[in-house]
């Protein structure tokens, strides 16, 4: 098995990309940004209803941060990366189909961008949003009851 490098929000390591070119230098890309793509390739994925965020999510987005990568975790291995995506499924999905769309989303973003090799793409359904029902209370007739229109005399 391959040992894994674990992130921290201290010790985190970019990572470089492998190009072909003349020019000296390298591109280097922060973790963060291979989970933004993983997660906007998720959420196109037909069949998802949205993202689960970690709590630390919870918190920065109280205080005005917005969330990215929320529901996407990455690893880096030895052998390459490791993507886990944390999603909630629409009720009435194929969930092994959407599972798979996912992951194929995932790979081709990914690879598509930034030429990275991903060893595993995980997927775990941490729910299903059932369909929203429409409202069936009448405002004018809160309890119920019958009203007729007859006016008394």
């Amino acid at each position: 098995m391959a040992r894994e490098i674990k992130r921290s929000k201290q010790t985190t390591k970019n990572i470089v990309l492998a190009t072909e070119s003349p020019v000296e230098g390298t591109t280097q890309v922060t973790p963060e940004v291979i989970e933004i793509i993983a997660q906007i390739a998720t959420q196109e994925v037909p069949g998802v209803y949205s993202m689960r965020g970690k709590l630390s999510d919870h918190f920065t987005g109280a205080f005005g941060s917005n969330e990215r990568g929320k529901g996407v975790e990455l690893t880096q291995s030895e052998d390459g990366l490791i993507i886990d995506a944390y999603v909630f499924l629409q009720y009435g999905v194929a969930v092994p189909k959407v599972a798979l769309a996912i992951q194929n989303a995932i790979r081709s973003q990914i690879s598509s961008m930034t030429d990275l090799l991903i060893v595993q793409t995980n997927v775990h359904v941490s729910g299903i949003v059932p369909e929203k029902l429409s409202s069936k209370i009448d405002p004018d007739n809160l309890f119920g009851d019958v009203v007729t229109s007859e006016v008394p005399d």
